[in-house]
């Protein structure tokens, strides 16, 4: 009988994985195993389980595997975030098309569509993150189920006939299964990427800027020619097709049944400053961040554009945060997230009351959208390095706080808008093009300003409880 030693190469091992790249093993049957006791055997025989089993698991950071999982996560991310976020030509054509069934309906209510799909998709993820922590065999059967439901709640939503049907069904049933079906690949960035997870996060979170850059265009087209109830079939179909295709790549590196028991869920970084500070930052620059995306076509609307230029510019806007979350991200993985704070804040207040504030022709509407939707959008960017910087340990708890708080100003931020704009969506109002703001939207544009120098303010008291945590440890 062979005394032969074998070796497991652990090639693929992460680095600083703490194992070395060989494990002298004895085989079950060797003569160095004859005498031993079976309990000892078996011992064997799992430790060299566990190391067949880490054999098996694709690399770190890199490889077809991790790669493949961002680009289905990105998909995921199109679909569920594109739909709310493209909301704003639905609003524009709900309020304003003589084909539309809920005409002069009041704006806060239509408003409320698109809000409560958004805030619920941020808000829930913290009842989510329960249920993956105590069932995460269940997760791919969730994220199935939640495709099912999004797909079916568009095509019942086409035979509304009241706005109120338009708020259950896109609003609360949409908002309720996507956030189910995107949540769990926020989980699972942080298995298949350490050193590089805020460059592969923002590949990710881009694709919310990606869908809500196509699906206006797609949108419009369908709302001319088949009217709002095809078009949400249309939708139906596509999110269907693109959504099970991703599901198939969007899984963890982990397998269930080689996981050791997660260690029980934490929240002692919720009475840290710095966190608070951070929480409190996010929910204000989202309160300008949203009225934006959500006004811009009625904006080019009232400015006596057509609507396919307001839809466009939507298009640039959420298309622009797709480039600015990549070099945000890329710059988070290098310097300061506070200091991304700042530079976005600033930037975004100096381009709110500039740009938009002269912005009375149809270019320098589109500069603005750009502008604007790339440094603005880039925000999001900061979360995943602020939530490993409060706490590395599970930084996926203070990351969907951060979502919370977003979600928040997702629901709120639009209905404070909307009490700052009396003007009917489509009606042009005269004004001056040589002045400043005007046609309806002064008041939203200090707003907008006022609420990112908010957001530069509290990013420098970020930074400052940084330095002064740093200092004190």
């Amino acid at each position: 009988m062979s005394t032969a030693v074998e070796t497991i190469e652990l090639e693929n091992l992460p680095e600083h994985s703490g194992i070395s790249s060989k494990i002298p093993t004895p085989p079950l049957g060797s003569a160095a195993n004859l005498n031993a006791p079976v309990s000892t055997i078996l011992d064997d025989a799992a430790e060299r389980a566990r190391g067949e089993e880490a054999v098996s698991l694709p690399p770190v950071d890199s490889g077809v595997q991790a790669w493949t999982f961002v680009f289905c996560a990105f998909i995921l991310e199109c679909l569920v975030w594109g739909f709310p976020f493209s909301y704003g030509v639905f609003q524009e054509w709900y309020l304003s098309s003589p084909d539309s069934p809920f005409r002069g309906a009041s704006e806060a209510a239509v408003n409320a569509i698109g809000t409560i799909t958004l805030g619920i998709q941020y808000m829930e993820g913290i009842a989510l993150m329960f249920f993956t922590q105590r069932f995460p065999q269940y997760m791919k059967t969730m994220m199935a189920c939640a495709l099912v439901v999004c797909v079916g709640a568009l095509v019942v939503s086409s035979f509304a006939t009241q706005v109120w049907h338009l708020i259950v069904l896109q609003g609360v049933v949409y908002g309720i299964a996507g956030g189910a079906l995107y949540t769990p690949v926020v989980g699972w960035l942080s298995e298949w990427f350490v050193r590089r997870r805020s460059f592969a996060g923002s590949f990710i979170f881009g694709g919310s800027g990606l869908g809500g850059a196509g699906f206006p265009i797609l949108a419009n087209f369908l709302l001319q020619r088949v009217g709002f109830r095809w078009t949400l079939r249309v939708l139906a179909l596509l999110v269907g097709v693109l959504g099970g295709g991703a599901l198939i790549g969007a899984k963890p590196r982990l397998p269930v049944a080689r996981r050791t028991t997660p260690a029980p869920l934490s929240f002692q970084f919720v009475s840290q400053p710095l966190f608070i500070a951070v929480a409190v930052t996010i929910f204000v620059q989202a309160l300008a961040y949203f009225p934006v995306s959500l006004y811009i076509p009625s904006y080019a609307a009232t400015l006596g554009y057509s609507r396919l230029n307001g839809t466009l510019a939507l298009t640039a806007f959420n298309l622009a945060t797709v480039v600015g979350q990549i070099m945000f991200g890329y710059y988070c993985d290098k310097g300061p997230y506070t200091t991304a704070m700042i530079g976005s804040g600033l930037s975004a207040a100096v381009i709110a009351f500039g740009l938009w504030g002269f912005a009375h022709n149809l270019t320098r509407v589109y500069v603005f959208a750009v502008v604007f939707g790339g440094i603005s959008g880039g925000f999001s960017s900061v979360w995943p390095p602020a939530a490993a910087d409060l706490y590395a340990a599970q930084s996926f708890s203070p990351f969907l706080f951060f979502a919370c708080s977003k979600g928040l100003a997702a629901i709120s931020g639009p209905f404070i808008a909307a009490s700052l704009h009396p003007t009917p969506v489509g009606n042009v109002v005269p004004g001056n093009v040589h002045a400043w703001a005007g046609f309806g939207f002064t008041g939203m544009t200090i707003f907008v300003g006022g609420m990112m120098m908010a957001t530069t303010a509290l990013s420098l008291v970020c930074t400052g409880l940084r330095i002064y945590r740093d200092y004190k440890d």
